[in-house]
């Protein structure tokens, strides 16, 4: 395997996400939280690639929950790197088209 990369849109996420905890708690909170989950994830994924759960609507993504976020990631077979996708916090609606290849 090799690294795990984040994607724009999953970079979007991650920046929503911690504005919505600065706005509604504090922003030393939400740096900590966010950079957590990023810590959190990357090494997840990088000691066991396979530790999502394969999405049943698209089997080439997986995802992952920690602390009650969804991350979706998949492998690129050309550079074998792992790519997180999407992040979804407790607090969005899913947006299933975001998982649809075109």
């Amino acid at each position: 395997m090799g690294q795990v990369k984040w994607t724009a849109k999953s970079e979007e996420d991650l920046d929503e996400l911690t504005d919505y905890i600065a706005r509604n708690f504090s922003a030393d909170l939400a740096i900590e939280l966010v950079n957590e989950l990023i810590e959190t994830t990357e090494m997840m994924l990088n000691e066991n690639p396979l530790c999502g759960s394969v999405l049943e609507s698209n089997p080439l993504f997986s995802k992952l929950i920690y602390k009650g976020n969804s991350i979706y990631y998949c492998e690129n077979p050309r550079d074998r790197n792992l790519y997180i996708v999407y992040v979804q916090s407790r607090k969005m609606q899913y947006q299933k088209d975001r998982l649809v290849a075109t």
